[in-house]
């Protein structure tokens, strides 16, 4: 996998800093299961131990969960010259077919400490 491009981090939130296993628990935490997922969601959040497994430093892409114990997390954090970045957009989470629109991406980045900047301001 490569560094983004030019054009793909337009609207990017840099999150540099941010505890990447906090990152990946909080976007499991406000996550939902979808379709025949309910059968394999547990209530309870992932293990420090669960969530490291989806990071991988050294990547361009040092984050990435699709499904989760059947939750749908659909996120992805960037890595381009060093520093971190996700989407201003959450896939399946901040969409105006939801009433919550970037509620929960708004959440997320409460709770790991990040303002919301994007690259296009």
């Amino acid at each position: 996998m490569t560094e983004p491009t030019e054009r793909e981090m337009e609207g990017m939130i840099d999150i540099t800093g941010a505890d990447l296993v906090e990152v990946v628990k909080a976007a499991y935490d406000l996550s939902w299961s979808q379709g025949l997922g309910w059968m394999l969601c547990a209530s309870d959040g992932l293990t420090d131990e669960e969530a490291a497994s989806f990071v991988d430093a050294e990547e361009p892409l040092p984050v990435r969960m699709d499904y989760v114990r059947g939750r749908s997390c659909k996120f992805r954090v960037f890595n381009r010259d060093g520093r971190l970045w996700i989407r201003d957009e959450w896939y399946d989470h901040s969409d105006e077919w939801y009433d919550h629109s970037d509620e929960q991406l708004r959440q997320l980045l409460q709770r790991i400490g990040v303002e919301k900047e994007t690259t296009d301001e």
